[in-house]
């Protein structure tokens, strides 16, 4: 299998040592008679988000994997909020009370191979879905050190890496044999690269040969070169990024299909192909108005076609 990332072994830990009971905990005022065990407990269990996570349970998650102090460090006080009306599709959500604001929002769901792209044995295999996911910092502004990436409105939290390895966490926690979710964009895939493989050997090739055409070049820039239509293939067209499911595998047979020789195969071939940036359409397409005010560094400024004397777009 590909290299991937392992998981921090200080969290490997916290994992082993949380127990059902912290994760299902309820606060004293709503302890009801189930809960007390003098009622039928399989009810109990009915409306903690996947079985497993209770609202107290899962903030006492957060704040044991550090995730929710980091945020607080950030953007001040926080509140978690969980839309559970289906425990088994919930939305997770972040607050900031200081800015109104979501600075983390998942949607979550179960889901099979099948629905991923996964057949024969593989087609039931339970998965953690991510339908949904954003990190952001609505006190902070974009700057020439941290330009906007596609689709960004904020910069980032800087917390996307514990925040997936806590969500594989939950996924074996919940009997899940990966963790899945489908890339919108060729700078999200970028992010979730290092943990997770295109379930199709072709479209990792693809990843790969567009990641590779950046060379040395910023990683934002290269991302906005896709997201305009600026990668070209061997024969000059366009080469855009299509969304295809990823998967962080967790069970054994996951992690052998991505060893398959077929899926070994696809990825080699369309990993070997010619991809080049057209820089003068790059120049031509560039969102300006998105970026921060002032002049890019010198170094982007000739690949880009900065014109200082050109009129200034409004931000």
């Amino acid at each position: 299998m590909p290299r991937t990332l392992p998981i921090n072994p200080r969290f490997r830990r916290i994992y082993q040592h949380l127990s059902g009971a912290d994760l299902a905990a309820l606060d004293p005022e709503e302890l009801s008679l189930e809960d007390l065990g003098l009622g039928d407990s399989q009810k109990t269990r009915v409306g903690l988000l996947f079985g497993t996570y209770s609202h107290q349970g899962l903030e006492r998650v957060l704040r044991t994997y550090g995730l929710f102090q980091r945020a607080e460090e950030r953007v001040g006080p926080i509140e978690l909020r969980i839309q559970g009306e289906d425990p088994f599709r919930p939305r997770v959500v972040l607050w900031s009370r200081r800015f109104y604001a979501p600075v983390a929002d998942l949607s979550l769901r179960m889901a099979t191979g099948a629905e991923v792209g996964l057949g024969d044995a593989l087609a039931t295999a339970p998965l953690l879905y991510v339908d949904a996911l954003l990190l952001q910092n609505p006190g902070r502004s974009f700057d020439w050190h941290r330009p906007p990436l596609p689709g960004q409105s904020h910069p980032g939290l800087a917390l996307s890496a514990p925040l997936l390895e806590l969500l594989m966490l939950m996924a074996r926690r919940i009997g899940a044999e990966a963790l899945a979710l489908t890339p919108s964009t060729f700078a999200a895939a970028s992010v979730y690269d290092r943990r997770f493989l295109f379930v199709d050997g072709a479209a990792q090739g693809r990843f790969l040969a567009l990641r590779g055409a950046g060379g040395k070049r910023p990683r934002w820039l290269l991302a906005w070169a896709v997201e305009l239509g600026c990668m070209r293939d061997a024969e000059g067209q366009p080469l855009p990024f299509t969304p295809m499911p990823m998967l962080s595998p967790l069970s054994r047979r996951l992690i052998r299909s991505f060893d398959a020789k077929a899926w070994a195969e696809a990825r080699e071939q369309t990993g070997r192909q010619v991809v080049t940036l057209d820089e003068e359409a790059l120049q031509q397409r560039f969102p300006w108005e998105r970026m921060p005010p002032g002049p890019p560094p010198e170094r982007l400024a000739e690949l880009l076609g900065y014109d200082p004397l050109a009129p200034v777009l409004a931000h």
